[in-house]
């Protein structure tokens, strides 16, 4: 894989799907419809931090079922069986994990709308959307910042976007409601939000905000903002995030620069990465409920270090290693293992237009 295909991958969640579905139809025949396609990863990880060795073998599968020109069914699952010892040795657990992450009907309003409704990702920075699986993010420890927001949402979304002006500047937007549910694996907070992004195709620069109203509990508020930049002239991307809470959620921000050595041969497969971190914990007084004591953190420094070998555009080897700094708790996470992302046509050359 590139450095300008692993950018166009950092695309808006329903632009890559749409794009993967009709890529797909394309290898078989032009002038034949969209099949359906599945596609996901598989990845084995084992991580060590502070003596714990977790083995963590997992799947992650999407199902895109395209109807006519102008809908789309998409949906996403994932597994994951995580089993190792005890801080500091002991005995050896295990424990499984399993998820719908969204389950949404798309329909093309036209070439600057897209509405959608059902279970989806919520347009909320870039990370959840954009590079959560394993198979996409550079590294597989996710940042402090994730946690924050909802990351789920049950409703409706408005998204798409258009030139601003000229076409020297694209504007992307993403507005959306979510209703509350308490089932355990469909979990999603009553709330309303969105995302705007500005995009210089000269620059290879994006720039964008997102915002976020829960409408139950104590009814806090989220802002954040969003960095992606990725030069014409080296093989490097830049990505990074900041977000705000109000309530007992906390504060924080990552930055993160991946580096595909693609310019010396005999090491063009290498990709080395880097991410600094800070999350400042929400202040509450001693005498708050203890729900709400449980739920703060505590302020952290964390330092990744990371390298990438990509086998084929497909397979990957991913290393990387941490050092988390916070009160009393300062630890090293070695992380190690492989991914691999499947394309599967559930169908044989589709119908003819």
């Amino acid at each position: 894989m590139d450095n300008t295909l692993k950018f166009a991958r950092t695309k808006a969640t329903g632009v890559l799907l749409l794009g993967l579905l009709l890529s797909s139809a394309v290898m078989y025949c032009q002038s034949e419809a969209p099949i359906p396609v599945m596609t996901g990863s598989v990845g084995y990880f084992t991580k060590v931090t502070e003596g714990q060795v977790q083995n963590i073998p997992s799947i992650d599968s999407l199902l895109l079922v395209p109807i006519g020109d102008k809908w789309l069914i998409e949906a996403k699952s994932d597994f994951s069986h995580t089993w190792g010892n005890q801080q500091g040795g002991g005995e050896y657990g295990s424990s499984s994990s399993y998820g719908l992450a969204y389950a949404q009907v798309d329909y093309i309003a036209n070439r600057y709308m897209t509405v959608v409704a059902g279970r989806f990702i919520q347009p909320f920075g870039i990370y959840t959307e954009r590079l959560a699986p394993n198979w996409i993010r550079s590294l597989q420890a996710t940042p402090l910042t994730v946690p924050i927001t909802s990351g789920s949402a049950l409703g409706g979304m408005l998204r798409g976007g258009f030139p601003l002006g000229t076409t020297k500047i694209n504007f992307d937007y993403a507005v959306y409601f979510s209703a509350n549910n308490t089932n355990h694996i469909l979990a999603t907070d009553r709330s309303t939000g969105g995302r705007i992004g500005f995009f210089v195709p000269a620059l290879r620069l994006e720039v964008g905000a997102s915002f976020e109203q829960l409408l139950q509990e104590d009814r806090s508020h989220y802002v954040g903002g969003h960095l992606v930049w990725q030069p014409y002239s080296v093989p490097l991307t830049v990505r990074a995030e900041v977000v705000r809470s109000s309530g007992f959620y906390g504060n924080g921000y990552w930055i993160e620069g991946a580096y595909r050595l693609s310019q010396v041969p005999q090491l063009r497969r290498l990709e080395l990465v880097g991410r600094a971190q800070q999350f400042f914990a929400a202040r509450v007084s001693p005498t708050a409920s203890s729900d709400v004591l449980d739920s703060v953190g505590k302020d952290t420094n964390q330092a990744d270090f990371g390298i990438n070998y990509y086998l084929r555009s497909d397979l990957r080897i991913a290393t990387s290693y941490g050092r988390h700094f916070s009160l009393n708790d300062n630890s090293n996470q070695w992380v190690v293992g492989l991914t691999y992302r499947f394309v599967m046509p559930l169908g044989p050359k589709g119908s003819p237009r």
